[in-house]
């Protein structure tokens, strides 16, 4: 019996490798605030709609409306400084501004399985910068500002219009500084972990950092919006990793953490045991298979992490063992020694 309660098996299970899925047209236009024109709201129970943001490739044309995008090009060029001969020096952003002084820090973002946009804000008194630093892309959800809009009525123009929001996806080594009231998330991962060098004031820091839980906020120069209490729909972005493969920012296959949000697997939720399950038992033995999960090409955790091999035949071996016969002569002993 200790034997048994002391084995075990390290059953590999095969990862799937995502399918391309076609990327929704963008939005068809609409007010900011369906709901509150419109007055409808789902009855309790009823499933919310979904709409699907539009994936595009952030470049310089394409993000005019919302900030200023940022490469290798030297924007507006000339300025003149007689120390360096051999620099091209383009002259400052004018409407780029952190009000007194500029909060700047460095944030690494991993990936998610959760792909609905669940808040929005906007900053009215500086131009926050995200710059990508690294070799991986990252998204970003941004939509145009409302605040100046002459076809929107005040309440209107306090909430975002998801006819312009878009999820952009940003190559590495380039960034963009949004322009006041643009509305935004922060940046998301396209799969492997994303770097962004970030541009903000010590006042919209602070005031994020004060909340004691995640919640709208309006204060700190920072208005955020839980998007659930305005529109009766759910907005999501597209899953990003096909799309950043065929562009060629990333590697194929991604290498992706696969336990899930809380570290059991992908697609596995803790469920608390119920009390009294152990029917009065003082002493209860548990017997714990170890099944581990690994992408394709990314190496093994354990037995042989260096081996990179294509095809990976150590790896993918011991993990096909593992499914294959590990799990079947696990459940042939737990029978013999009556462990149910």
């Amino acid at each position: 019996l200790a034997q048994a309660i002391l084995a075990r098996v390290a059953c590999r299970a095969g990862s799937i490798i995502p399918q391309v899925v076609p990327v929704s047209p963008g939005l068809a236009a609409m007010p900011a605030d369906e709901l509150a024109i419109t007055g409808k709201r789902r009855r309790e129970g009823e499933e919310r709609e979904v709409r699907t943001l539009e994936l595009v490739l952030a470049t310089r044309e394409n993000t005019k409306s919302i900030g200023y995008f940022v490469d290798d090009t030297v924007t507006n060029p000339g300025l003149g400084i007689p120390f360096y001969k051999t620099v091209l020096e383009g002259a400052n952003y004018k409407e780029a501004t952190w009000k007194d002084q500029a909060c700047v820090r460095t944030s690494q973002i991993h990936w998610r399985e959760d792909q609905s946009v669940t808040w929005l804000e906007r900053h009215m008194e500086m131009t926050q910068g995200f710059i990508l630093v690294g070799k991986n892309p990252g998204l970003f959800v941004l939509g145009e500002p409302t605040h100046d809009r002459q076809d929107l009525d005040e309440k209107h123009r306090a909430l975002p219009d998801p006819s312009t929001t878009k999820a952009y996806i940003l190559p590495p080594g380039q960034g963009i500084i949004i322009k006041k009231g643009t509305w935004h998330d922060f940046p998301v991962s396209c799969g492997p972990p994303v770097s962004a060098f970030i541009l903000n004031t010590e006042e919209v820091v602070e005031a994020l950092a004060s909340m004691p839980a995640a919640a709208p906020m309006n204060h700190g120069d920072c208005f955020k919006l839980r998007l659930s209490e305005h529109w009766d729909f759910t907005l999501k972005f597209p899953d990003p990793r096909p799309f950043v493969q065929k562009l060629g920012l990333v590697p194929t296959p991604i290498a992706q953490p696969l336990m899930g949000p809380d570290g059991y697997g992908a697609g596995m939720r803790r469920a608390e045991v119920a009390s009294g399950w152990g029917n009065g038992a003082r002493v209860l033995v548990v017997p714990v298979v170890n099944v581990e999960v690994f992408t394709p090409g990314c190496g093994g955790p354990a037995i042989q992490p260096h081996l990179q091999s294509v095809p990976e035949l150590a790896n993918k071996g011991w993990r096909d063992y593992g499914n294959r016969r590990g799990l079947q002569r696990l459940s042939h002993m737990f029978k013999e020694l009556g462990i149910p």
